[in-house]
C-alpha cells in the first residue's frame, strides 16, 4: 500500500506548501477528458480552456441530451409493458439525473471555482507540521484511489456493454437493457450500434466525474478536520515553561487557538457552499438510486430464469455495481466527515487549556460550543448522507423489487 500510495502522488502531484491539490485536478483532468464542459478549476491556457469548452458542449449535446432523448421516446412506447419499461426505466432515469448533475454543475461553475481556491488556501495556511503534511498526502490518497477504482468500474461496465451489443446486435440494440432505445431509422444499423455504446459509456465517465468532484471536496474537508485536530497538539506541553517563556507562550497559544477558530469556521463556510452547489443532484441521485436498485433488481431474477438471459443479468449485475458504489462513496465519505468533527470537542479538551490565562478559556469554551454541532452532509437537506441512510436506500429497494414481482406476476 505504502508503495501504491507513492506512486499515486506522482500522478498528479500535491504541494500543500503552495496549496497545489493533485486529487482536485486528477478529478477535473478525468470529467474533461470525457467531455463534462467545465474549465478554469486548474491550470489552463486561454486557447486551451477554449478547445475544452467546445468539446464538452458538443460531447454533451451528442451524447447525453440526444441520445437520453430518445430513450424517453422508447419509455413512451414500452409504457404497457412492466418488463420492457423496467428495463428502461433503469438507465433512462441515472441518464436523466446525469444531464441535472452535468447542467448544474455548469450553472455553479463559478462557485465550484471558489470552493476549489479556498481549499487551496486552508491547505496552504494549516498544514504546517509534519503529522499534518502525513494526514494531507494520506487524503490525496484516498481521493485518488478510490475515483481510479470507480472509474475502472464504470468503465469496465460500459466495455462490457459494447461487447454485448455486437456479439449479439439484434438481441440487445434497441431491445435489451442497457440498450432500451428507439433511434431514427435512417441511421444506418452500424452507425446505430456505435452510438449506443458510446453514448453509455461517455455519459457514464462523465456522471462518474462530476459525482466524484462532489465526494472529493467532502473528503478535503475531512482531511482537513484531521488536520484541525492535529493542530491541538501545539497546544500541549508536557513541561512547565521558564518564567522567560511564559509571555512568548501566552502570545504563541492566542494566535495557534485564533488559528485553529478561522480554520473551523473556513471549514464550515466550505460545508455549506459545497452542500449549495450539489444539494439538488445528490437529492436525485438518492431518488434515483432507490428506483434503480429496485428495477435491477427485479430484471436480474426475472432474467436469470430465462435460457439465454445469462449475458444480460451479468451486465445488470455490473451495473448494479456501479450504482452502489456510487451511492456507497457519498454515503461512506459523508458519514467520515461527521464523525471526523465530532472529534474536535475531545482534541479541544486534551489540551493543556488549563494553563492558559482566562481569555483564552473563554475563546476555547466557545469554540467547544461551535464544534458540538456536528458538520453534517445532507441530500437537498431531507437525508444525512451516512451508512444508515445507505442501508435504508437497500432496504426499501427489497421491497420495490417484492413489489415489482407481484405486478410481474398477475
Amino acid at each position: 500500500m505504502d508503495k501504491l500510495e507513492a506512486l499515486s502522488s506522482r500522478i498528479f502531484p500535491s504541494d500543500p506548501l503552495i496549496g497545489k491539490i493533485g486529487s482536485i485536478r486528477y478529478n477535473v483532468w478525468l470529467a474533461q477528458l470525457f467531455g463534462v464542459p467545465i474549465v478554469g478549476l486548474k491550470e489552463e491556457s486561454p486557447r486551451m480552456r477554449n478547445l475544452l469548452l467546445v468539446y464538452g458542449v458538443l460531447a454533451t449535446l451528442v451524447f447525453d441530451f440526444i441520445y437520453t432523448g430518445c430513450e424517453i421516446y422508447d419509455l413512451i412506447l414500452c409504457w404497457p409493458n412492466l418488463d420492457k419499461l423496467t428495463q428502461n426505466i433503469s438507465l433512462s432515469l441515472t441518464h436523466v439525473a446525469g444531464i441535472i448533475k452535468v447542467v448544474n454543475l455548469f450553472y455553479h461553475l463559478e462557485d465550484v471555482a471558489k470552493v476549489v481556491k479556498k481549499i487551496e488556501y486552508a491547505v496552504k495556511t494549516n498544514v504546517t507540521s509534519k503529522s499534518q503534511m502525513r494526514a494531507f498526502f494520506g487524503g490525496e490518497f484516498e481521493n485518488k484511489l478510490p475515483l481510479t477504482i470507480y472509474a475502472a468500474i464504470v468503465g469496465f461496465t460500459g466495455i462490457l456493454g459494447i461487447i454485448f451489443l455486437f456479439y449479439n446486435p439484434y438481441g440487445f440494440a434497441s431491445q435489451r437493457f442497457p440498450y432500451r432505445v428507439k433511434l431514427p431509422d435512417w441511421m444506418p444499423f452500424g452507425m446505430q450500434l456505435l452510438y449506443m455504446g458510446l453514448s453509455v459509456l461517455i455519459f457514464a465517465l462523465q456522471i462518474d466525474g462530476i459525482d466524484y468532484l462532489n465526494v472529493t471536496m467532502m473528503n478535503h474537508i475531512r482531511f482537513q478536520l484531521i488536520i484541525l485536530n492535529l493542530a491541538f497538539d501545539e497546544l500541549k506541553s508536557d513541561e512547565k515553561p521558564q518564567k522567560d517563556n511564559i509571555v512568548a507562550r501566552k502570545i504563541s497559544s492566542h494566535k495557534q487557538l485564533k488559528k485553529i477558530i478561522d480554520h473551523h469556521c473556513l471549514l464550515r463556510e466550505l460545508r455549506n457552499e459545497v452542500e449549495d452547489i450539489f444539494r439538488i443532484p445528490v437529492l436525485i441521485q438518492f431518488f434515483t438510486s432507490l428506483v434503480i436498485f429496485a428495477m435491477t433488481g427485479f430484471q436480474a431474477n426475472v432474467k436469470s430464469k430465462d435460457t439465454n438471459g445469462a449475458s444480460l443479468t451479468s451486465l445488470l449485475y455490473c451495473y448494479c455495481g456501479c450504482i452502489f458504489f456510487e451511492l456507497f462513496v457519498y454515503c461512506w465519505f459523508g458519514n467520515e466527515v461527521s464523525e471526523q468533527s465530532k472529534t474536535l470537542t475531545t482534541s479541544s479538551y486534551f489540551s493543556t487549556w488549563y494553563e492558559f490565562d482566562e481569555c483564552f478559556k473563554k475563546s476555547l469554551r466557545i469554540f467547544v460550543s461551535n464544534s458540538q454541532q456536528p458538520i453534517v452532509f445532507t441530500a437537498g437537506g431531507f437525508m444525512a448522507l451516512s451508512l444508515p441512510s445507505f442501508m435504508g436506500i437497500l432496504s426499501k429497494s427489497y421491497s420495490l423489487i417484492a413489489l415489482l414481482h407481484q405486478l410481474y406476476g398477475r
